[in-house]
C-alpha cells in the first residue's frame, strides 16, 4: 500500500508541488490587497453586462439644473422659493419628501415661511454631513428638522478609485447618535406605510429582516475587499440598471405650475442638484465617463430603489462567500490549472483548455452575480493560469530530461547499429562485386543484346548489344534507352519502364546508322540495396518477321486459289442452273424446281466455303495497324453510312495482343455494331477498348430496342452464336446485357497473357 501511495504521489508530483505554491502565493497577494482593484474592476464589468430592469415608479426626482439656476437668478435659492417648492409638492400628498440640499443657515427672503413649511411637513427629511470633509468640516441639518428627528446623513462611501460600490444604511455621529442615510431613511419611511418594519434577527441587531430581504452588514474582507473600513452599517451596492432612469421634473416646472396631476401622489420625492457647475456627481459601477456620472440625488434614489425592491419585490441583495470558502475557491481553480498543465500533451492544448475553463469561470460568476452572489474572479483566474503554466513547464522540463536521457541511449544504440551496418554493407558490397563479375561473364557469353538501365538511363551493355546496335560501349553508357527505339514505340517503352513491366513485347529499334529493325524485348527488374535496376534482353527478330510475311503471302495465294476453286465454281454452277430454271419454269415447272433445289444446295455449299475462308483471313485493317486504330476506322466508316451517333474510346495504355485475339475482337465489335444499327435501330452507340493490367475489355453499348437474352429461339441469333464461338476460341468471356426498350451492352473480356 505504501509503495502504491508513493507511486501515485510521484505520478502527480507536478500537481502536488504547483497547487500549494500558486494558491499560497495568491492568498498572500490577496491579503496584501494587491488584487483588490482588479477584482473591483471585474465587478464593475459584471454590473455593466447586466440586462436593463423596469424603471421604479415609486420614486420621482425634482432636479435643479443649470437652466433652473438661471431662471431663479441666484444660488443658493432663497428660503421663499424652497418653501413654495415644498408647498407645491405637498398638494399631491407624496408619501415622503427627501431634501438633498444643505440648509444649515437661512437664505433670505422667506426664512420664516420655510420654517412654517418645515413645521407643517412631518414627512419631509433633510440632510446633514456626518463624515468630516478633507478640511475637517461637517454640515449641520436645518435646526428645526434636526430637532424634530427629520434629518438624515448625505454621506456616500467612495472606494480608492473614487467609485461607489458600498452603501451606508446608518452611521454614528460625533455625539454617538445613530442616524440613517437619506436613501435608507426614505425607503424605511415608505415601507412603514406598507406595514413593513425592521425585524432584528440577532441580539446586537446587526442582522435584520425587512420585508422579503435579510440584511447583513459588510465585513472588512468581504468579496474582493481587503481590510476596507466597514464603519457604520454598510451593504454592497446592488443598484438597479434603468434604461431611462427615474422620472424627473425640474424645479422651474413645479414653481410655474406645470407639474402633471398625481405625479408625486403616494410616492417618494427627492429634491436635489444636477447642475454640473455645482459638482455634485459621482461614479458608480455603471459609470464609464463623466458625462454619464449620476448626481448625488440620483445615487440616494438608487439606494432607496434597491432597498424597496429587496423588501417588496424580493430582488436579491449582493451576498458574498466566507473567507474560508473563497480560499478554497482559489485552491480548487489552482488544482484545475495544475491538472490541466500536467496532463496536457502540448502547450497549445494547455492554452485551449485554460481558455475554455476561464470562460466557464467568468460565465459561472456572472450567472451567480445575476442571482445575487459576488464571487471573486481575479485570484481564481490567476490560480488557473499560473498553475497551468507552471505545471506544464515542469512537465516539459521533466520530459526534456527524460528525452535527453533517452536520446543518449539511442545515440549509443545507433552508434552500435552503424558499426554493424558498416560491416554488413562491406559484406554486401563484396558480394555485389562478385555478383557483378558473374553477371558480366554471363552477359558477355549471351547471344542476345543485354542492357542495364537505371531511371531510364543505360548504365551498362554487353558486347552483343554493341554489335547489334553499332554503338561502342563508351558512347552508349549514359544515354536514354528510349532514344534507341522508333518514335512510334517510344511512348510504350517509357510506360513499361515506369510501370516496371516484366513481360514480352515487340518494338522497332534504331541502330546508330539510323536503320530500323524489329526486336523482341524481355525485361526484369531487380534491386541492389536502394538502387532499382532494369535488365533488358533485346532479340533481333528480323528473320522471323520476314518468314512470317512470306508465310502470310503463301497463305493468301493459297486462299485465293481455294476461293477460286470453291466459291467461283459454286457461283458459276448457280448461274447455269438459274438460267436453266428460267427457261423451264413455265413449260416444265417440275424440272425448274429441280434446278432451284440444286441452286440452293450450291449456294449453301458456297456460303460454308466462304465462311471457312474468311475465318482463315486476317482483316486488312489489322494488317495495316493495331486493334485501336482498326476499331476507330470501323466506327468512322459506319458513322458516315448510318444516322447514328457513334463514339470510340481507348482507355489505358495499349499493349501487344496475339494476332488471332485482335482478329476475333475486331470481328465481334463489327458484328455488335452491325446488329445495333440494323436490328436494334439504336441512335447512340458507345465503343470502349479498355487496357487493364491483367486483362483487356471490349465494350459495345447501344440505346436500341434491346431483347430478352434467355428467350432467343434455337436456330436464331447466328451473329450472337458467332460471337460466342469466337470468344470461346480465344479463351475469353462474353457478357450480353439487354432488356426490351433498355438497350444492349456486349462485353468481351480476354486475359492479357
Amino acid at each position: 500500500m505504501w509503495t502504491t501511495l508513493k507511486q501515485q504521489v510521484w505520478q502527480w508530483r507536478g500537481v502536488l508541488i504547483t497547487v500549494p505554491s500558486v494558491a499560497g502565493g495568491l492568498l498572500v497577494l490577496r491579503l496584501a490587497g494587491v488584487l483588490q482593484l482588479m477584482e473591483l474592476v471585474a465587478l464593475d464589468q459584471m454590473f455593466r453586462l447586466r440586462p436593463f430592469e423596469q424603471n421604479d415608479p415609486r420614486i420621482v426626482l425634482v432636479t435643479v439644473d443649470e437652466s433652473d439656476i438661471k431662471q431663479l437668478g441666484q444660488w443658493p435659492m432663497s428660503d421663499a422659493v424652497l418653501a413654495q417648492l415644498v408647498s407645491s409638492l405637498k398638494q399631491q400628498h407624496p408619501r415622503v419628501i427627501g431634501l438633498d440640499i444643505f440648509r444649515d443657515i437661512p437664505v433670505e427672503p422667506g426664512h420664516q415661511e420655510l420654517v412654517s413649511v418645515f413645521t407643517s411637513t412631518p414627512n419631509l427629511i433633510g440632510i446633514e454631513k456626518i463624515i468630516k470633509t478633507a478640511e475637517g468640516e461637517v454640515i449641520e441639518a436645518p435646526p428645526l428638522l434636526k430637532q424634530r428627528d427629520q434629518a438624515s446623513a448625505s454621506d456616500l462611501l467612495l472606494d480608492t478609485d473614487g467609485r461607489i460600490r458600498r452603501s451606508l444604511l446608518y452611521l454614528r455621529t460625533q455625539d454617538n447618535r445613530s442616524i440613517f442615510t437619506l436613501g435608507a431613511r426614505l425607503a424605511f419611511a415608505y415601507l412603514k406605510g406598507e406595514g413593513i418594519n425592521r425585524q432584528p434577527l440577532n441580539p446586537d441587531q446587526t442582522q435584520f429582516r425587512l420585508g422579503r430581504a435579510v440584511f447583513t452588514p459588510l465585513q472588512p474582507n468581504d468579496g474582493g475587499y481587503v481590510g476596507v473600513n466597514a464603519g457604520g452599517y454598510q451593504i454592497l451596492s446592488n443598484f438597479p440598471k434603468f434604461q431611462k432612469g427615474f422620472r424627473t421634473i425640474s424645479i422651474t416646472d413645479i414653481l410655474q405650475g406645470r407639474m402633471p396631476r398625481d405625479l408625486v401622489r403616494d410616492r417618494i420625492v427627492l429634491i436635489g442638484l444636477t447642475a454640473e457647475s455645482l459638482e455634485d456627481s459621482f461614479f458608480t459601477s455603471y459609470t464609464t465617463n463623466t458625462i454619464a456620472a449620476p448626481a448625488g440625488v440620483e445615487v440616494h434614489a438608487l439606494l432607496t430603489s434597491q432597498l424597496l425592491s429587496a423588501a417588496l419585490d424580493g430582488r436579491p441583495l449582493l451576498n458574498v462567500w466566507s473567507e474560508l470558502l473563497e480560499g478554497l475557491w482559489i485552491v480548487v481553480w489552482s488544482t484545475l490549472g495544475a491538472v490541466i498543465g500536467w496532463t496536457s500533451s502540448s502547450p497549445r492544448q494547455t492554452a485551449s483548455r485554460v481558455v475554455l475553463l476561464g470562460i466557464s469561470l467568468f460565465g459561472g460568476a456572472y450567472v451567480l452575480f445575476l442571482v445575487g452572489w459576488w464571487l471573486i474572479i481575479i485570484p481564481p483566474l490567476f490560480a488557473l493560469v499560473g498553475s497551468a503554466i507552471i505545471s506544464n513547464v515542469y512537465l516539459l522540463w521533466e520530459n526534456l530530461k527524460e528525452y535527453a536521457h533517452t536520446l543518449e541511449q539511442k545515440v549509443e544504440e545507433r552508434t552500435l547499429n552503424l558499426q554493424q551496418e558498416i560491416v554488413e554493407r562491406k559484406q554486401v558490397e563484396l558480394a555485389l562485386v562478385e555478383s557483378e563479375a558473374r553477371f558480366r561473364q554471363l552477359a558477355e557469353a549471351a547471344v542476345e543484346a543485354i542492357t542495364i538501365t537505371e531511371h531510364g538511363t543505360i548504365v551498362d551493355v554487353n558486347e552483343a548489344f554493341t554489335q547489334m546496335f553499332g554503338y561502342p560501349l563508351s558512347e552508349v553508357v549514359g544515354i536514354r534507352a528510349s532514344n534507341l527505339v522508333s518514335s512510334d514505340c517510344r511512348e510504350l517503352v517509357v510506360k513499361n519502364m515506369q510501370s516496371h513491366y516484366e513481360g514480352f513485347y515487340e518494338i522497332v529499334c534504331l541502330r546508330k546508322d539510323g536503320t530500323a529493325f524489329p526486336a523482341e524485348i524481355r525485361a526484369k527488374v531487380t534491386a541492389y540495396g536502394e538502387r532499382v535496376i532494369r535488365i533488358t534482353s533485346v532479340r533481333d527478330i528480323s528473320d522471323r518477321k520476314r518468314a512470317e510475311e512470306a508465310s502470310i503471302l503463301d497463305e493468301r495465294n493459297r486462299m485465293a486459289r481455294e476461293i477460286h476453286d470453291t466459291l467461283a465454281q459454286a457461283f458459276t454452277g448457280i448461274l447455269l442452273h438459274i438460267g436453266a430454271a428460267t427457261e423451264q419454269i413455265i413449260k416444265k415447272p417440275a424440272k425448274a424446281q429441280a434446278h432451284l433445289e440444286t441452286v440452293d444446295e450450291l449456294a449453301r455449299t458456297g456460303l460454308a466455303e466462304a465462311r471457312r475462308s474468311v475465318a482463315a483471313l486476317r482483316p486488312k485493317l489489322l494488317e495495316e495497324g493495331d486493334l485501336c486504330n482498326a476499331l476507330k476506322y470501323l466506327t468512322t466508316q459506319m458513322k458516315s453510312s448510318a444516322n447514328t451517333h457513334l463514339t470510340c474510346e481507348v482507355i489505358g495504355a495499349p499493349y501487344f495482343l496475339p494476332p488471332d485475339v485482335e482478329n476475333h475482337l475486331l470481328r465481334i465489335g463489327q458484328e455488335a455494331l452491325t446488329n445495333a444499327i440494323k436490328y436494334a435501330q439504336a441512335t447512340e452507340i458507345q465503343v470502349e477498348l479498355v487496357y487493364e493490367e491483367t486483362q483487356c475489355l471490349l465494350r459495345v453499348k447501344d440505346n436500341g430496342q434491346g431483347f430478352e437474352v434467355d428467350k432467343i429461339a434455337p436456330g436464331k441469333g447466328f451473329g450472337l452464336l458467332g460471337m460466342s464461338e469466337r470468344v470461346e476460341h480465344i479463351g475469353g468471356e462474353l457478357i450480353i446485357q439487354s432488356q426490351p426498350n433498355q438497350g444492349t451492352q456486349v462485353i468481351i473480356i480476354v486475359n492479357r497473357e
